[in-house]
């Protein structure tokens, strides 16, 4: 079987090719990088030009939930029947797109919120300690010691 046969007979065929629009509408948006190319339904992207993890904060804040990256940062996201919906896809992008917009105008801007944590964790040189800190962090953060 051929790829595309494949995609198609296992109904994977509206993601890969929700992942090439995706695709192609970030490549025309500045300040945004696609990283490789999608083989099924998973894109990414970055910027040499702004710090990504601020745009995905800003994402997170209008409702998307897509995950991060390190090494190098970006964001990705994978594309499910549900992103198939008329009109998710150019949603994302013109959200992705108002937030590019945004992060141009203070491309220097340090990161802020979660996405801050994860991209200082990124920093640590002995990565061995990361998962000691983070565990550290949150504790700190849910606990019920207002003292």
């Amino acid at each position: 079987k051929t790829l595309n046969n494949l995609l198609i007979s296992s109904g994977i065929n509206a993601e890969y090719g929700g992942a090439r629009y995706l695709m192609a509408g970030l490549e025309k948006i500045d300040g945004v990088e696609v990283m490789g190319s999608p083989v099924i339904s998973c894109v990414a992207w970055t910027s040499k030009v702004f710090n990504i993890y601020n745009m995905s904060s800003d994402l997170t804040k209008k409702g998307w939930n897509l995950a991060v990256l390190q090494f190098p940062a970006g964001i990705h996201i994978a594309l499910t029947r549900r992103h198939m919906s008329p009109g998710v896809i150019d949603q994302l992008l013109s959200d992705i797109r108002d937030s590019a917009a945004v992060q141009m105008l203070n491309p220097g801007a340090a990161a802020s919120g979660a996405a801050a944590m994860y991209g200082m964790a990124a920093q640590i040189p002995d990565r061995s300690i990361v998962g000691d800190i983070s565990r550290e962090f949150w504790k700190l953060y849910y606990s019920t010691n207002l003292q």
